[in-house]
């Protein structure tokens, strides 16, 4: 007995270290996937100013509405949530201020003026654009953002780097009295250009972003982390006067961690937790039901532990290399999301991107002007110019993925898994076919592997049916042993025993039949779901009248059916198991010698909702989840025979048939509802399907 308590105690133990684990590592990779997501959402919204500074760039004057239409054809609530505005100001010279000031003037804007003007100071960089246009953003026209030292510093940090630089927390001009959040703006230097185009050390101005922080965060944690409990901090401090964000901080959270988010120059801290829902339910029982049932199957246990560590071990090497790649991965996609290659109808690479490059591992020079065979396999050169050949006489768009073994060759002679889209494309010189090309290695890989977990798993379900087949089979062994003996002695003790004797001998065989009611209990709870049953069509009246003159061992109790009942083709075995348990605690637990047994059925959104409804003693509310659970009975067993497994099959019967079961009862008189789905039909391999 020790020996058992000491061997359940240590799968306990085991088992909640791998649970605590698994939820550590899924936390894990979950704030770095989250964090991940913060870096690209600011990339995006750094392609879009560099949008902006192309559009400056390629012009000597870009007017107001320019401006307007560029950020308007970018629809910034639609594809950029988060941004308050997009913007351009220009630097100034404290004797510019005048004639600067009159030209907005000129333009409609009789109320304009450079804001704050005071202290006197050298330089400003007032705001001019502001899209959108609206009363909010209005109230940041003419705000020099260098009269501010947070912004002053991002706006610096832009220019000595020439690069996007933002800021730290602030409050946007743009905010009121209501729903005030914490904002940052994100800058990106514009120069003055020469005759060729060609951008000069001189600076002109700043193109900017404005952003609400609750806005732009919410809108990158969606329903996807909803678990997650997130607080930003502006800078590597946490206190809560750096606080940009915050959906809630869970308390007694499980997993915590801070991650440093270093965006353009500038650090944020991430803290993050996990709420109440983060640990579900399976796992809760988890812990819940090792201890309870570990003492009846120690070698269950085991060897699930066994099976589990050797998955979960599988499973970590899986993740760690998953995570490698998902890194390399990331850090090519930030320059183009496909390998861009444009060729000629020579077959001669006439465009190439910097994702082609990282692809193939060839540099610009080494692919311009040569043939696109070179990225092919040896084999394939002669075959694929006439392709090319052939595709020219009528191009039209088209995927080349359906192919399994379409490969590129790199530089160095390695094969690398592609799948190719191709588009053509019309110039005035003639006939081009535009190739987008994607590295599809990992997912074919990552296919191969999750085949194979699939396999494994299947494998492991087999073996745990055949276990409880067996281990039930060989319980029983001894029980009959057990009822024999108990058989002999009430024979050899006929003539000269006790009551108290004959008592003690109807409680051992009494007993035994529940063990061996048990056993089959358990063994038929184990197999429900997992044997397809057969299909067969039945009249659903004569089998509830079979069961019923089955296991109605009182002549005075009567069977009324209240509707008509349904013929239709369906699992009969488990349907007559569920209406058999039913009538039969009906009968059995009633507290009078005569009773009526009422069934009845509707037809309701393709389901059948089925009703067994009794006039005896009935069930209390609070106990209408327990009589569910397996084991659970309502009197002692002593009283009313029974293993506590009837309801439990029941219910798992029902379920495995996308049924729901429940029960109404106030004062005398019980009613069992389920519903049972009209049609079930079989997949191609035989299974039972809804």
């Amino acid at each position: 007995m020790v020996l058992a308590i000491f061997f359940t105690m240590l799968g306990w133990y085991t088992a909640n270290n791998y649970i605590d684990s698994r939820g550590r590592e899924r936390f894990q990779f979950q704030s770095l996937q989250l964090r991940d997501a913060i870096v690209e959402r600011m990339r995006t919204y750094e392609l879009m100013l560099r949008g902006g500074i192309g559009l400056f760039m390629s012009s000597e004057f870009v007017s107001r509405q320019e401006w307007h239409d560029y950020v308007s054809n970018a629809r910034l609530e639609q594809y950029y949530p988060g941004i308050q505005g997009m913007g351009y100001s220009v630097i100034l010279n404290a004797d510019e201020l005048p004639a600067h000031e009159a030209q907005i003037h000129a333009e409609g804007f009789p109320d304009y003026h450079v804001h704050p003007l005071e202290p006197q100071r050298d330089i400003y960089h007032s705001i001019i654009y502001l899209e959108p246009f609206d009363w909010r953003n209005q109230r940041a026209f003419g705000f020099d953002m260098y009269s501010e030292p947070v912004r002053r510093k991002a706006i610096d940090r832009a220019f000595a780097t020439q690069q996007a630089a933002i800021s730290g927390k602030i409050t946007l001009v743009q905010e009121t009295a209501r729903d005030v959040q914490a904002g940052f703006l994100m800058y990106l230097p514009l120069y003055q250009a020469d005759d060729s185009g060609q951008p000069l050390s001189k600076p002109r101005g700043v193109v900017y972003a404005a952003f609400r922080m609750n806005n732009l965060i919410e809108n990158v944690l969606r329903d996807q982390y909803a678990n997650l409990e997130l607080s930003i901090f502006d800078g590597e401090e946490t206190t809560p006067a750096q606080l940009m964000y915050s959906n809630g901080v869970a308390e007694n959270s499980r997993y915590r961690t801070v991650i440093p988010l270093n965006l353009m120059g500038h650090v944020w801290s991430l803290s993050l937790s996990t709420n109440a829902k983060f640990v579900s339910n399976a796992e809760t029982w988890q812990r819940l039901l090792v201890p309870v049932f570990g003492a009846f199957f120690l070698v269950i246990l085991f060897y699930f532990l066994y099976r589990n560590a050797l998955a979960r071990h599988h499973e970590q090497r899986f993740a760690k290399q998953m995570l490698a790649n998902e890194a390399r991965f990331r850090l090519v996609i930030e320059a183009s999301p496909s390998a861009l290659v444009m060729i000629n109808n020579k077959g001669i690479m006439i465009l190439v991107n910097a994702r082609a490059e990282q692809l193939f591992k060839y540099s610009r020079d080494e692919m311009l002007g040569q043939s696109v065979s070179m990225l092919l396999p040896q084999h394939l050169h002669q075959q694929h110019g006439q392709h090319i050949a052939h595709y020219f006489k009528s191009p039209d768009a088209k995927m080349m993925s359906q192919r399994p073994d379409l490969k590129g060759v790199c530089s160095d002679g390695s094969l690398v898994d592609v799948e190719v889209g191709l588009t053509p494309i019309m110039f005035s010189d003639g006939q081009a076919v535009l190739a987008t090309i994607n590295d599809v290695s990992e997912r074919k890989r990552a296919e191969r592997e999750r085949s194979r977990y699939t396999s494994e798993l299947e494998r492991i379900n087999s073996e745990l049916d055949s276990f409880a087949y067996i281990a039930s089979h060989d319980l029983k062994s001894p029980l009959r042993g057990i009822e024999q003996l108990s058989d002999w002695l009430a024979e050899d003790l006929a003539d000269n025993t006790s009551e108290t004797v004959k008592k003690y001998l109807g409680l051992i065989q009494n007993r035994v039949q529940r063990m061996v009611s048990l056993l089959d209990g358990l063994l038929a709870f184990s197999r429900i779901g997992r044997i397809d049953a057969e299909l067969v069509p039945v009249n659903t009246v004569q089998l509830v009248s079979d069961v019923f003159s089955l296991v109605n061992t009182k002549a005075d109790f009567q069977l009324v059916f209240d509707t008509e009942m349904p013929q239709f083709t369906t699992a009969k075995v488990p349907l007559d198991l569920i209406f058999r348990n039913l009538i039969n605690n009906a009968i059995k637990h009633h507290d009078m010698p005569a009773g009526t047994i009422h069934v009845g059925a509707l037809l309701l959104q393709g389901y059948w909702q089925f009703y067994v409804k009794d006039d005896g003693p009935g069930i209390p509310e609070r106990f209408h989840q327990k009589v569910f659970e397996i084991f659970q009975t309502l009197k002692p067993r002593d009283e009313v025979e029974g293993s506590g497994m009837g309801l439990s099959l029941v219910r798992k019967s029902v379920e495995s048939f996308g049924g729901m079961i429940w029960i109404e009862s106030e004062g005398r008189g019980c009613c069992f509802y389920f519903t049972w789905p009209e049609k079930i039909g079989r997949d191609v391999d035989g299974t039972t399907s809804l």
